[in-house]
């Protein structure tokens, strides 16, 4: 039995390691070694432009949307082919109201009273929406003045379907989440630009994502994590999704990070969902998109899984010295998320403290996650984060 749980031990570390450190170096370092055809136009020796429809989803958005309209009205696009929608999805305040104060600089306003979920707003969106290329958008980010050409520029390749920019996060010490998250997408932002590099990347920023319009497909209303299902459904129809690190969307972390805490629940339990919709196309991952989607998502959703066996085999084989001695750095890590959790209001909270709680807090909102799949108590409306 000792040698079973040894093996199955060294199984989940080796997983955990795959996912957050091997994976990422073998998937850089391949991106270095492998030309990519793909060519990028220069944005200033661009000539002709595709018309974008330019998509703000908002709910409960007064406080920011005068904000993001603005922001986007700034940005450096023709005119006259670009198009902006604003579709609000049930929300009760003065979103709306808002809105409508810019019809005169064309603003498109498509306002429902009953609230059904972003991704039956983004159909909404999509049947009223008039350019090549759909941009999707949240109504709490501001774009980079050059974020839609550097986008756009890469859709002369005819082999790119879809196209995500790169999420930066302000900093700021009074929101808890700013130094974790910051962390986190710079983290990420590597392993996208390698996954780019060599084929497709295997999740989008629903806040920043440029389609075109002719290969997007209706989505299924009940559907949590909208981007993902985009960029199955678009490399399924045989097109690629590019990732460009130049086309930044920045926005706040969240004040609290019992907040971004909830948001990775919602996320992870969508997670869960696209693996139970896409299983056929995951299983064996014997494409290349696959073997990415695994390496990197799917192992990411069961780490919480990972960790907890790892724990609990190292207690159960504490008569090993090296497994002891690694039994006891986990309690202490431990330890120090647990200190770090209860202490984050702290502004001078130490990054001793700080990285093992915000590592811990996101694997523990990822297994709750889980839960509330099992449990089917995860909608498509959600707990809105405080702005």
């Amino acid at each position: 039995m000792t040698g079973i749980y040894l093996w199955l031990f060294g199984v989940c570390v080796f997983l955990v390691l795959y996912n957050y450190i091997l994976y990422p170096l073998l998937i850089i370092s391949l991106s270095k070694i492998i030309k990519d055809n793909h060519i990028v136009k220069n944005v200033e020796n661009m000539k002709e432009f595709p018309t974008v429809s330019f998509i703000i989803a908002a709910y409960n958005e007064e406080r920011v949307i005068q904000k993001k309209i603005e922001n986007t009205l700034s940005l450096d696009y023709p005119d006259e082919k670009l198009q902006i929608i604003v579709v609000s999805d049930g929300s009760n305040d003065k979103t709306e109201e808002i809105v409508i104060k810019y019809a005169s600089k064309g603003i498109v306003s498509l306002h429902n009273k009953n609230r059904k979920g972003k991704s039956a707003a983004l159909n909404r969106a999509a049947e009223n929406a008039t350019g090549d290329i759909l941009l999707f958008s949240d109504a709490n980010n501001d774009y980079d003045v050059l974020a839609i050409k550097n986008l756009v520029r890469h859709f002369s390749d005819n082999k790119v379907g879809a196209v995500t920019g790169c999420k930066h996060i302000y900093e700021n010490n009074d929101r808890q989440s700013s130094k974790g998250d910051g962390l986190y997408w710079r983290y990420e932002s590597q392993i996208k630009l390698a996954e780019s590099h060599l084929g497709s990347i295997t999740a989008a920023e629903g806040e920043i994502f440029a389609v075109k319009s002719s290969l997007f497909n209706p989505l299924n209303p009940a559907l949590i994590n909208d981007d993902a299902a985009i960029t199955f459904d678009i490399v399924r129809q045989g097109y690629r999704v590019l990732y460009d690190i130049d086309a930044a969307a920045y926005e706040e972390a969240s004040i609290d990070l019992l907040d971004d805490f909830k948001v990775k629940v919602r996320m992870a339990a969508g997670g869960y969902q696209t693996l139970l919709l896409e299983w056929k196309t995951l299983f064996p991952p014997m494409s290349w998109f696959s073997f990415t989607f695994v390496s990197h998502k799917v192992l990411r959703w069961l780490t919480p899984h990972l960790l907890i066996v790892i724990l609990v085999l190292s207690l159960l084989l504490s008569g090993n010295t090296y497994i002891s001695i690694f039994a006891l750095l986990q309690l202490v890590f431990y330890f120090l998320s647990i200190y770090g959790w209860f202490n984050r209001n702290k502004p001078d909270l130490s990054s001793i403290a700080y990285i093992p709680m915000y590592f811990t807090s996101m694997n523990v909102a990822m297994f709750f996650g889980f839960i509330r799949f099992l449990t089917k108590t995860s909608t498509v409306t959600w707990h809105k984060a405080e702005r």
